[in-house]
């Protein structure tokens, strides 16, 4: 039989093949996937097998890197759409690049390796955005700023990176199961910091941790890197052993001891159990976390020691090998930061400019550019919305400001109502985008010749904005007096933290993600701010004889992301 016909009746097999359930799904990948040519199987990966078969409506994985979680969620997506009956699946990465680069070089592979999926998926709605199984959809798509939730329903979003996710573009995909009578959705992420996403999400459900059962002792415990392994000779910290000096300690010996008898358990999978932390509590997410010693015959203990070295920051170790969530001053304002901007009080600055985060509740920040370009915050206040236009205009007038900028959403209109007859207030958006462009302007005047409406906006790259914010903080180039709701101010620079990693597909993202409690309207005030303090020549009555311009700033050092 020729290879079209024996794919059609694959097509035929798979739209009439009798459906199994949810749970049955570890059993369907080990029969019809194949990885290096021979059947799939959980060994040396045993641990998948209970996760894959978990039909709970909500799953959320907090896992170290390198041990296959991604290739069988992948597997997993492939699997759903192909032995449920009215099945449909959105797969998010990162960004759309990441999506289609891993679509190419690790979802392609695996269909090309099954016969039943060769013949199962479409010819014609088969891309590296959507694949097509019977009536079933598989579809892969990015999830950052400017990238908009598709508008067609689905039964499962699978969330893969949460933590390099744009947390906003996330939410929007929640709308996509409305119509579904599963509602299913699936998150893994290496974690970043504490009360991440990830780690939010694992927080705020039912917690599975993976137990070792001392064959010597019968002890029960969860390996922990720290508190468990030992190398003979050493009797210092782990943490303390660095690229230096680690020839100077047998680390090649390195072994993880039962903390009850002190001898080396097995950690071979009949000496494993599932074990849930907080059964009781009602969370819909079951919650697993993956860690290395879960793979034992692939990541062993002296290779943990040895990779601890190979990071120049400790909390990288702890994020990607280990799975754990921790931070450091790279992933945002310290506390010494925040003491190191804070003024007494301020003097000088004739004219000044406005930074405005919108809502409900608005967020206005005043200050104005020193003689040696510090940007001296004066002024902050937060004001209901229904009182802002009193605020904005009084405010203006008593520092005589100059540049506005505020964003846009959720009062679009507000805004576009005060720009018609403030020609200095400038509607800001936000866009994720790579290079070093920080905020780009867009200043059009009006044309009623030519039926051309005037136009006054600011477009500014989130994460380099924020990047740049906490260069310039602790380089001293921002200073803001204490005055009132200090603490506040405090609160909100330090709720949202960053992000960075190099993705498995080689892309590096650099992502600012607020915490679970959101408040962080002041970061975003002072950001807006910054960007009206570098515009400062763009005041009306500069450019009045010019119809348009597009005006860039570029950092000049090198920026990530």
């Amino acid at each position: 039989m020729n290879e079209f016909y024996a794919q059609h009746l694959q097509r035929i097999r798979a739209a009439t093949v009798d459906r199994l359930k949810l749970s049955d799904l570890p059993k369907w990948v080990e029969r019809e996937t194949r990885i290096n040519g021979r059947p799939f199987r959980f060994r040396d990966h045993e641990y998948q097998e209970r996760i894959m078969g978990d039909d709970s409506r909500e799953v959320v994985i907090r896992k170290c890197s390198q041990v296959g979680i991604s290739e069988m969620s992948i597997r997993m997506a492939l699997g759903l759409v192909s032995l449920m009956d009215a099945y449909s699946v959105i797969y998010t990465f990162p960004t759309a690049t990441f999506a289609s680069t891993y679509v190419k070089t690790r979802v392609d592979p695996v269909i090309e390796g099954s016969p039943f999926l060769r013949g199962a998926i479409s010819n014609s709605v088969d891309s590296s955005e959507v694949k097509q199984v019977g009536h079933n959809f598989l579809y892969f798509k990015g999830a950052q700023a400017g990238t908009a939730a598709i508008s067609v329903s689905c039964d499962h979003l699978i969330h893969d990176e949460v933590d390099f996710s744009d947390a906003t573009i996330l939410g929007q995909y929640q709308s996509r199961l409305t119509h579904s009578p599963y509602k299913r959705k699936t998150k893994l992420s290496t974690p970043t910091v504490p009360d991440g996403p990830i780690d939010f999400a694992f927080k705020h459900s039912r917690r599975h941790w993976l137990f070792v059962k001392c064959h010597c002792c019968g002890h029960s415990f969860v390996p922990d890197y720290y508190e468990h392994v030992k190398i003979p000779g050493y009797d210092d910290l782990l943490v303390k052993i660095t690229k230096d000096n680690l020839h100077k300690v047998r680390w090649e010996e390195a072994v993880l001891l039962c903390p009850h008898c002190g001898k080396a358990p097995s950690l071979q999978p009949e000496h494993r159990e599932w074990v849930c932390e907080n059964p009781s509590e009602n969370y819909l997410a079951v919650g697993y976390q993956v860690s290395p010693f879960d793979a034992p015959n692939l990541i062993t203990t002296p290779y943990l020691v040895e990779a601890s070295t190979q990071y120049d920051r400790v909390v990288d170790f702890q994020n990607f090998n280990l799975g754990i969530p921790a931070q450091d001053a790279e992933n945002g304002f310290t506390e010494e930061d925040l003491n190191s901007m804070r003024l007494p009080a301020a003097s000088g600055g004739t004219t000044h400019v406005i930074g405005i985060d919108l809502g409900l509740m608005c967020h206005i920040m005043v200050g104005y550019l020193a003689s040696d370009l510090t940007l001296v915050v004066v002024h902050r206040e937060r004001v209901p919305l229904s009182k802002f236009r009193e605020r904005y205009f009084a405010l203006s007038a008593l520092y005589r400001v100059t540049i506005k900028v505020s964003d846009i959403q959720p009062y679009t209109d507000l805004i576009m109502d005060l720009s018609m007859s403030d020609l200095n207030l400038f509607g800001a958006s936000y866009v994720t985008r790579a290079g070093m462009d920080v905020y780009e302007v867009k200043q059009r005047e009006t044309d009623p010749d030519n039926a051309i409406a005037g136009v006054r906006q600011v477009a500014i790259n989130r994460n380099a904005l924020f990047d740049k914010i906490l260069a310039e903080a602790r380089s001293g180039r921002i200073k803001v007096v204490e005055g009132q709701e200090w603490d506040l101010f405090k609160a909100h620079l330090t709720d949202m933290k960053r992000a960075s990693a190099t993705l498995r597909n080689g892309e590096f993202t650099s992502m600012w993600q607020k915490s679970a409690k959101g408040k962080d309207h002041y970061h975003h005030a002072l950001g807006y701010l910054w960007v009206a303090a570098q515009m400062r020549g763009l005041a009306s009555g500069a450019l009045a004889h010019r119809a348009s311009m597009v005006t860039k700033f570029r950092l000049k050092q090198k920026q990530h992301g």
